[in-house]
Parts: structure tokens; C-alpha cells; sequence
């Protein structure tokens, strides 16, 4: 008896540690500095994925917003500091060799975030 349960107790532990490293290589992906192209009024919007699943965002190199978020199965989670503390669901799609992405909504009930993340294409900044 004791055997068993030391192997379940290892084998439960063992997958626990291959989540966390999965949730880790994941984020990994989005980890870095994301730029827009120029939009039609010159303005250009970069986005900051930090450690910790912190990001922050800035128009121009200003700061505009700053939120915490998670990134499992392509699903983007987060809250920011707008919209009310309200979060939002997208689907990261990544393109042009993974070094570009946008967003496609889940849900969102912030509307006017909700338009400005479905125009939003970036691209990585090596």
C-alpha cells in the first residue's frame, strides 16, 4: 500500500511540475517588447510583456496601460488598469513566422478596448 500511494504522489507531483514549465515556456512566447506599425495619424502603440505576467502598454512612448494577464492555449487573459478593472478573453493568433500577432475576441464587455484589440497588429522588437 504505501508504494502506491508514494507512486501516485510522485506521478501527481511530477505533472504538476510539467504544467508549470509549460505555463513558463508559453509566456515565453509573448515575453518582450511588441510594436505597431505606424497607424494613419503616425501613432505608434507598443506593448511591454513582462516577468511576473505583467505588461504594460504605451502610444508614442507614453505609458497608457498596465495589467496583469495569463497566456494558456493561445487564450490571452487579462485585467488593466481601464475598462473599470473589467478583464477581457482573446485568442492570440500568430503569424509571419511567430514574430507578429493579433487579437481575436472571446469576450470582452469593454467595447471600446474590445475594437481597439481587434485592429491591433504587432510585431516583435528583436
Amino acid at each position: 500500500m504505501k508504494f502506491d500511494e508514494t507512486f501516485y504522489t510522485m506521478k501527481l507531483l511530477l505533472i504538476f511540475i510539467q504544467i508549470v514549465a509549460a505555463s513558463f515556456l508559453l509566456s515565453d512566447e509573448l515575453s518582450g517588447r511588441w510594436e505597431s506599425k505606424p497607424s494613419p495619424k503616425g501613432s505608434v502603440t507598443t506593448v511591454v510583456f513582462k516577468s511576473g505576467n505583467r505588461f504594460e502598454g504605451f502610444v508614442n512612448k507614453k505609458p497608457f496601460v498596465s495589467g496583469t494577464y495569463t497566456y494558456v492555449d493561445s487564450v490571452f487573459h487579462f485585467s488593466d488598469n481601464g475598462c473599470n478593472g473589467v478583464a477581457g478573453d482573446y485568442r492570440i493568433i500568430f503569424y509571419n513566422n511567430a514574430d507578429s500577432m493579433r487579437f481575436e475576441t472571446i469576450q470582452d464587455s469593454c467595447t471600446e478596448r474590445m475594437h481597439g484589440m481587434e485592429r491591433l497588429r504587432l510585431g516583435k522588437v528583436k
